[in-house]
């Protein structure tokens, strides 16, 4: 509806446009940040089912008629959630592990579970999207893939520390462990709404126990 006056304003008034652009796409990822905040603070305490595109909205305080711009419903907003906490949980396993915290190469795998689990504890609702059991399957599959990332960025971390032997599979052995770590999680938080300490051991003890059948018992250091 406002393309036609806008095109019919000459040299000027393109470039009006230009000048209000970068604050239009400003105040637009704002309203999808708080789209996103409000579906996070939402599922703090509601079941995924319970929480509809309206109270998303209104909880950010953004029109329902609005809304619809930046996202097209519910599922929409998310799945760009839980790319956020993907994208969150890259950060947690680049951040650079002291050489104090790593003596054998099963130390880096279990302080990162460690990272995984404060993360999960802090934001219930990444808990609740990513190994809950209601998340939608789409959401479940898009984290299986983005799980294959995660396992080269531990690879990559590993080889910070320690020389990994070469192997041809290495690089979906180190997917796999962190399959098993999710999976183990996730029926934590089916079983009990939470990660207990209990499955924190049996996922430290389970994704270890299979990287041993690939790994030596002892990795040289690599030297600093």
């Amino acid at each position: 509806m406002t393309r036609t006056p806008i095109s019919s304003a000459g040299p000027r008034g393109d470039a009006a446009v230009r000048r209000r652009s970068p604050h239009t796409q400003r105040r637009g990822e704002e309203r999808r940040r708080r789209l996103l905040d409000a579906a996070a603070e939402l599922l703090v305490d509601r079941e995924i089912g319970e929480v509809s595109f309206e109270d998303i909205a209104r909880r950010a305080g953004i029109p329902v008629t609005s809304a619809y711009h930046f996202y097209r419903d519910r599922h929409s907003v998310l799945v760009a959630l839980a790319a956020r906490y993907g994208d969150a949980f890259e950060q947690l396993v680049e951040r650079p592990l002291s050489r104090s915290q790593v003596r054998r190469w099963e130390d880096v795998i279990e302080r990162l579970i460690d990272r995984a689990v404060r993360y999960y504890a802090k934001n219930p609702a990444a808990r609740r999207l990513l190994i809950g059991g209601e998340a939608p399957a789409d959401i479940k599959l898009a984290d299986r893939v983005h799980d294959r990332e995660i396992g080269a960025m531990v690879e990559n971390v590993m080889t910070r520390h320690f020389e990994l032997p070469r192997f041809a599979e290495r690089a979906a052995v180190f997917y796999h462990a962190v399959e098993i770590i999710d999976v183990l999680l996730q029926l934590s938080v089916i079983r009990s709404g939470r990660i207990t300490p209990d499955m924190v051991r049996h996922a430290k003890i389970g994704s270890i126990a299979y990287l041993r059948a690939f790994l030596p018992a002892t990795l040289p250091a690599v030297t600093p």
